[in-house]
């Protein structure tokens, strides 16, 4: 019989696959970008060009946000406008001076970035035994082929931080550590700036409330604290013209037609699927608003696995709103990498590997056919529940030990 390979063998057997993985991806991802730079309605970081653009406004004085929105114009869902609020421009302002391409390179660097960054420190926290170099090759072959991320990159989105930024908040709720809840506090301020994921404010409130988690009570502060100082830096920098028009842009956002076969929104596609128009679909949507946030509640309030609650609650706060794009689901990356690694060495580890793949297959093909979009996020679910070490069922509440990772 042949004898099992040694770790350091399977290693580097690992590194070797997972680099050659990322250089196949990362080149398809370049091969992409310069195809889409190339045609004539240059759409290579066009969301990204945005932002700059909105920066640049703010640089020469000027206001970020169109006039014609100001003035109460109703736009599409799929209108290119600046609709953020006035700090992500203000703070764009002082590099807006950048050509468009180097400012969308160093935008896509720093979210990769953030990525094997939080990748690292779920490292740390989960499979403190698996060598760093192999978790970060790995993340690096997975990240081109995890499609909302890659078009996330390929667009230049915001919600390319979200990786980051969901991921401190998913670090606060692994680790008790009082440095972690600040962080999460802070990424969940910021997160918010997209309006979307404000509800994981709720998520953690409720958490705070229900189990007393000082580490919940710790982020539902600092997220406050954070946000207050954000919006009296950007009164200080902008006055108060910048946020007068931000209110016009949301107004008139509110007429928006949003039932458009890119809208992944559950009632746009309902509204879409019963030949209905927008009007049905936010009829729709006030049922799936009521529904994420009763979700959101549900999953802070049971008692149990604190990562898959987490899951549940990311997923909810997508579809908050009536527009739901297809890179969204960037913010369940955090969760695949800690189901991911906390399943290695268990029985359930092979299952875990396939359901995260299979999450990654039917992300792909849900670029033609959107709503399996949300047949990928419920896989990416079914693996942080199939994650959960069976000590931690059985334990937890009966034993004063030290919690399993990704119980505590």
């Amino acid at each position: 019989m042949r004898p099992p390979a040694r770790p350091a063998t399977t290693a580097s057997r690992t590194i070797l696959t997972a680099a050659v993985v990322a250089v196949i991806g990362w080149a398809g991802v370049v091969a992409i970008g310069a195809q889409l730079g190339s045609t004539s309605t240059a759409r290579l970081g066009f969301d990204f060009q945005l932002l700059l653009h909105a920066g640049r406004d703010v640089a020469a004085g000027r206001s970020p946000y169109s006039p014609d929105l100001i003035a109460g114009g109703a736009p599409t869902a799929t209108e290119l406008f600046y609709s953020y609020p006035p700090p992500i421009a203000q703070a764009l302002a002082p590099v807006s001076w950048l050509p468009d391409l180097v400012a969308l390179v160093l935008w896509d660097l720093l979210a990769a970035g953030g990525l094997l960054l939080v990748a690292e420190l779920l490292r740390r926290r989960l499979a403190p035994e698996r060598a760093s170099v192999v978790v970060l090759a790995v993340m690096l072959a997975a990240a081109p082929l995890t499609p909302p991320f890659a078009v996330g990159l390929l667009f230049g989105n915001l919600d390319v931080f979200f990786p980051l930024l969901y991921g401190a908040m998913l670090l606060a709720v692994l680790d008790p550590a009082p440095r972690r809840a600040v962080a999460a506090g802070a990424a969940l301020a910021l997160a918010s700036l997209k309006l979307h994921p404000a509800s994981m404010g709720l998520w953690f409130l409720v958490r705070a409330i229900r189990h007393r988690a000082p580490g919940a009570w710790r982020a539902v502060l600092t997220a406050g604290v954070v946000g207050i100082v954000v919006v009296v830096a950007s009164i200080v920098l902008g006055g108060v013209g910048p946020w007068q028009d931000y209110a016009a842009v949301v107004r008139a956002g509110t007429t928006a037609a949003i039932v458009d076969p890119r809208n992944a929104g559950p009632a746009a596609i309902l509204a879409a699927a019963l030949s209905g128009g927008d009007a049905m679909a936010r009829l729709i949507h006030l049922g799936v608003g009521v529904a994420a946030v009763l979700i959101t509640i549900l999953a802070a309030w049971r008692p149990g696995d604190p990562l898959e609650g987490f899951a549940w609650a990311t997923a909810a706060s997508l579809c908050t709103l009536p527009v739901t794009w297809y890179h969204y689901p960037s913010a369940l990356l955090p969760i695949a990498i800690a189901s991911w690694l906390r399943a290695g060495g268990t029985p359930a580890a092979s299952q875990v590997r396939w359901l995260l793949v299979a999450a990654m297959v039917v992300g792909a093909v849900a670029i033609a056919a959107l709503p399996l979009l949300w047949a990928a996020i419920a896989l990416v679910i079914l693996a942080a529940r199939r994650s959960r070490p069976v000590v931690a069922a059985a334990t937890t509440a009966a034993s004063p030990a030290r919690p399993a990772p990704g119980v505590g």
